[in-house]
């Protein structure tokens, strides 16, 4: 099926292209998609394509040894991820899934890096899509170090009502997801989220969780 040069254009590294490039970028982009708890890639495979998420949410992860698993980023409609294989040609660092239905783009590694080669426009918005993953990632490293789980779930439940503001799609995270993005056990977030409906920053009814105090929750947060 051929992909349409507007949605093209809406990757993040192609916005600058002109059409005649947004055409060969169309011919190198394949469409495919995932039902909830498809796997897209595995950590440690080589041969990584640039994905483009145009529905849906995908969720990035690393596993243990032992099974325990820490979800690293929610990448949802608009964004990339794989861009580091995409760009060295090396294992992938962490697995994907799909959170929910999804439609991916994927673009090979060769073309992707021919692109950057010829075209400097794609180049700049790769150095800055990278910027802002590394922004992330400290901020992650931050998270876990110094914040205590409440903290932790509260910035989460923070996010989610911040893209709500913003008329985002945001995705009903689960208390097993969400202790696999705070790096803990199910139980641990369970406690976490009475703690935060006994200071009333939420209110818990039937296992959907209802945000009464923005403000009481950025400063838990």
């Amino acid at each position: 099926m051929a992909i349409e040069l507007e949605v093209v254009r809406q990757i993040p590294f192609f916005t600058e292209l002109a059409e005649d490039d947004l055409r060969q970028v169309a011919r190198v982009t394949v469409e495919r998609r995932y039902e909830r708890g498809d796997i897209i890639l595995l950590e440690g495979e080589r041969g990584g394509s640039l994905y483009f998420v145009r529905e849906g949410l995908i969720k990035i992860f690393k596993t243990s040894p032992e099974g325990k698993e820490q979800v690293l980023r929610l990448i949802d409609a608009g964004h990339t991820f794989n861009d580091v294989p995409a760009l060295d040609g090396g294992a992938n660092p962490a697995s994907a899934a799909a959170m929910e239905a999804s439609v991916v783009y994927g673009i090979g590694e060769a073309a992707f890096r021919r692109l950057i080669v010829e075209r400097p426009a794609v180049a700049a918005a790769t150095v800055k899509t990278l910027a802002a993953a590394l922004r992330h990632l400290v901020s992650l490293v931050e998270d876990l170090s110094f914040r205590h789980v409440t903290a932790r779930v509260a910035k989460m439940l923070l996010e989610q009502e911040e893209q709500k503001a913003a008329a985002q799609p945001a995705h009903r995270l689960t208390q097993q997801e969400m202790a696999a993005m705070a790096g803990t056990a199910r139980e641990v977030v369970g406690r976490a989220l009475k703690e935060l409906e006994a200071m009333g920053a939420i209110q818990i009814q039937r296992g959907r969780i209802t945000v009464l105090n923005r403000d009481r929750l950025r400063l838990l947060a």
